[in-house]
């Protein structure tokens, strides 16, 4: 190899700059998606644990008649952290409309069973959006009181 020759040194910086592009790229792929993975896993957990507080809630407090009271105070529960509602959301772009509380009944109308659940939610990370329906979800016993 002749170290005077103009043509190799200019061949070899070009071969640098494809690898470095080639490397960056992959990089950048690489990077992207464990930003996306980890923002679905923090936006599931920030769900799981909403859900899971309304549903601690919902299992002791309680239970008028459907429509009244208690459907709103666990649905405020789940998306605030606060039976009265208010403040900013516990996950990330969570309202009311995305919590469905559903019970099973004995015979005499009282309820045995509390599921609180997610729905159409939709979290955006980075190039792609995540919908999930129906879960996360939790079911709890009830141990309130039944109010007529």
């Amino acid at each position: 190899m002749n170290p005077g020759c103009p043509f190799r040194r200019e061949a070899r910086r070009g071969t640098s700059a494809v690898e470095f592009a080639l490397s960056s790229t992959l990089l950048w792929l690489l990077l992207s998606g464990g930003f996306r993975y980890g923002y679905s896993v923090y936006a599931y957990e920030s769900l799981l644990n909403a859900v899971a507080g309304a549903a601690r809630y919902a299992a002791r407090v309680d239970f008028d008649e459907p429509g009244h009271t208690f459907i709103t105070g666990v649905k405020n529960m789940a998306v605030y952290g606060s039976p009265t509602g208010g403040g900013s959301p516990l996950a990330p772009e969570l309202s009311a409309a995305n919590v469905q509380v559903t019970w099973t009944s004995d015979a005499t109308g009282l309820p045995l069973t509390i599921r609180v659940s997610i729905i159409n939610y939709t979290v955006h990370p980075v190039f792609h959006s995540l919908s999930w329906s129906g879960k996360p979800s939790v079911t709890v016993r009830f141990s309130g009181r039944y109010v007529t």
